[in-house]
């Protein structure tokens, strides 16, 4: 099966309004049928002092993410973005998933970062989200940041089903470290899946936005200094379960796998 990706990412400020502004100019560019991916916190703004949370802040949010459910209908386009979001007074770093077919599936990360806890609430799921992608139903998943340093989240996503791994991340300057390019290989290589990443542009990107193959190959990497937008098309077929059917389930058990 092969798969449009429209990789995307651009530079976030706290204020939503000029957040969503650049997210509709990215889908009105799009092709249809894509899968467009952007950064962490691109809608709602990301800092790591929280304070600019408010509670004026998630009605903008919810009223912005109505305007893009709308526009990814209008250009179909698939979304998957990054957002603080508010729910029954509580706080997550979220994942969401907006399908131009009419739904929307959310991910709460579920390992926060320190300057996040105590402000922000866990999500406790490590779901697997379908998306209708030309009538076939096509499972996939979502990362956000410092999950990249716990591979067993990745290998029971994989192990579940999903085809693809959306990792959204919010990092540079002094976080930059090569690191995290070899941690994403690495994921996508060891669960012989898709990683697709969306960081925020910057001079100092502390991580690639990029697509890695099942086989650790980099099939695109953006500039990470400039706002972009690149579609990529990647075929599904190099998925595979040779790796994860080899693991010792009779040591170490993270749970049973699901063909793709």
């Amino acid at each position: 099966m092969k798969v449009n990706i429209a990789l995307s990412h651009f530079r976030p400020s706290l204020n939503v309004f000029e957040n969503s502004t650049k997210m509709l100019k990215l889908i009105s560019l799009a092709q249809e049928n894509d899968i467009l991916v952007m950064p962490e916190g691109c809608l709602s703004g990301y800092s790591h002092n929280l304070d600019f949370l408010c509670d004026t802040r998630d009605v903008d949010i919810e009223r912005a993410i109505l305007e893009l459910e709308k526009a990814a209908i209008k250009y179909k386009v698939h979304l998957i973005f990054g957002s603080l979001i508010k729910e029954q007074n509580r706080w997550f770093n979220a994942g969401i998933l907006i399908s131009f077919r009419g739904n929307k599936q959310i991910y709460k990360k579920v390992n926060l970062a320190m300057h996040e806890r105590g402000i922000l609430h866990k999500g406790n799921e490590l779901p697997v989200f379908c998306l209708d992608i030309n009538g076939r139903e096509m499972k996939v998943a979502v990362q956000l940041c410092r999950e990249i340093r716990f591979p067993e989240q990745w290998k029971f996503l994989s192990m579940n089903g999903s085809e693809i791994i959306f990792y959204l991340t919010n990092v540079s300057g002094s976080e930059k470290l090569p690191v995290w390019d070899s941690h994403l290989i690495s994921r996508a290589a060891e669960n012989q899946r898709y990683i697709v990443s969306s960081n925020i542009s910057h001079p100092e990107q502390g991580c690639s936005s990029m697509i890695v193959s099942p086989d650790g190959g980099i099939v695109k990497r953006l500039n990470g200094n400039e706002e972009a937008i690149e579609s990529i098309q990647i075929n599904l077929e190099s998925n595979s379960n040779w790796y994860l059917s080899q693991s010792r389930v009779d040591l170490v058990k993270v749970g049973k796998i699901v063909d793709v």
